[in-house]
């Protein structure tokens, strides 16, 4: 249905489709009319957060949406190994515009990734499942990846190759999940805690024209009560992304923006930009 909607959005007026989209979800309407409570904009690439009291899910929710035009240079980075570092110094590290944390980690000794990296064509992490293991059992966190070609991002689902992230074609590659959106459809989410609980989400989506979509949605504050992974692929849907892609989420949530934490990191407990938490690779995006 959101597939069919976002064919003929072009040819509807606005109050029109948003009425189509609130008959579908009572949420949508709340979300697609929202003013953003903050904006900016840096060389074409756009910042809104959004907040709800109440509203949204029946819920407090903060969002932060960062939209970058086609054009911009994508890049996976990594700890150095053995470490965790924040995103936001990932960020500084790498010159970047804007950056959103990736995928899962071990917090404790042997620190780093969990799921498939390479950066600038190195491996420089496993998928921490036996490659013996069937594809139907693979791990929610394993079954999709963000792919990057010539500075360009795509999001990719898993198929039935053992290994088969080690087969894209692409210099840098990052295994995460649960997968969102594909082609336009949403994917359905496993009813297991990790996707059914509200948490802190981060998220990235493709639109058909080439514009990336980062997402976080704040969670385990009074301010922000976070999302299940089917109320964020809502939010993929609704902010009208193609593809879209799960990365870890928690404490880990951080996005950066021209410099700065842009959304409401939850390890120090409170609704402010100073409980980052660091973590063994990012997503940057840096000016061509």
């Amino acid at each position: 249905m959101f597939k069919i909607l976002s064919k003929i959005a072009l040819s509807l007026p606005v109050a029109l489709f948003t009425l189509i989209l609130s008959a579908q979800n009572p949420d949508s309407i709340t979300f697609v009319t929202a003013k953003a409570a903050i904006n900016a904009e840096k060389d074409g690439i756009v910042f809104n957060n959004y907040l709800f009291e109440g509203n949204l899910f029946n819920s407090n929710q903060s969002i932060s949406v960062l939209k970058i035009p086609a054009g911009y240079h994508f890049d996976v980075v990594a700890a150095p190994e053995g470490t965790l570092v924040w995103t936001s110094l990932l960020s500084v590290g790498a010159n970047a515009v804007a950056a959103l944390n990736g995928s899962f980690f071990n917090m404790r000794p042997p620190y780093g990734g969990v799921t498939y990296t390479r950066v600038d064509g190195t491996i420089v992490a496993e998928n921490n499942k036996d490659v013996s293991t069937p594809f139907w059992s693979r791990s929610i966190r394993q079954n999709g990846a963000i792919a990057i070609l010539y500075g360009a991002l795509y999001v990719v689902k898993a198929d039935q190759l053992r290994c088969w992230e080690k087969y894209i074609f692409a210099e840098d590659v990052l295994t995460s999940g649960p997968i969102l959106m594909v082609d336009g459809e949403l994917e359905p989410q496993a009813p297991d805690k990790f996707n059914t609980n509200r948490h802190p989400r981060t998220a990235v989506g493709k639109r058909s024209d080439g514009t990336v979509v980062f997402v976080v949605v704040d969670g385990r504050l009074p301010e922000a009560a976070g999302v299940s992974t089917t109320e964020l692929s809502l939010i993929m849907s609704w902010l009208g992304c193609r593809d879209a892609l799960n990365l870890d989420g928690g404490g880990s949530s951080t996005m950066v923006f021209d410099g700065n934490i842009v959304n409401h990191p939850s390890d120090n407990k409170k609704f402010d930009h100073q409980g980052e938490r660091v973590v063994a690779n990012a997503i940057v995006v840096r000016s061509q």
